[in-house]
């Protein structure tokens, strides 16, 4: 984008679902969880931005915890949503701050995960 040209600004809708968004991910306790509630704000967001796109399409949105960005949108989404709206607007930088704390929380709680897993091995029978 070149300087002075003007964005569109989609942040309104994602401080109205942040505060939920964080306590959902918060309340998860299994890391494949993280998924689940990135896709479902994922969808409500979208929704707001573009009132064609519904729970149908969460099929189209796939969580990449390992990734730069940390998802991708299918074709058909990104067609839905529009070329413009992908390249000058801060919707892709949203969803990105959306995904990292998804992969966030899953990190933390894959690390929590085998942290007892570990425990676990190391307690024997005759110890109980």
């Amino acid at each position: 984008m070149k300087k002075g040209e003007k964005v569109l600004s989609f942040v309104k809708f994602e401080k109205e679902l942040e505060s939920a968004y964080r306590e959902r991910l918060a309340a998860v306790k299994r890391p494949e969880e993280t998924k689940e509630v990135f896709i479902e704000f994922v969808i409500k967001f979208l929704s707001r931005v573009n009132p064609a796109i519904t729970k149908d399409h969460s099929d189209q949105i796939i969580f990449e915890p390992e990734s730069e960005d940390g998802y991708r949108l299918s074709l058909q989404l990104e067609q839905i949503l529009g070329k413009e709206v992908l390249t000058k607007s801060d919707l892709p930088a949203i969803l990105k701050r959306m995904a990292l704390s998804a992969a966030h929380r899953r990190k933390s709680l894959l690390s929590n995960t085998e942290r007892t897993d570990l425990f676990r091995l190391q307690e024997r029978p005759d110890q109980r």
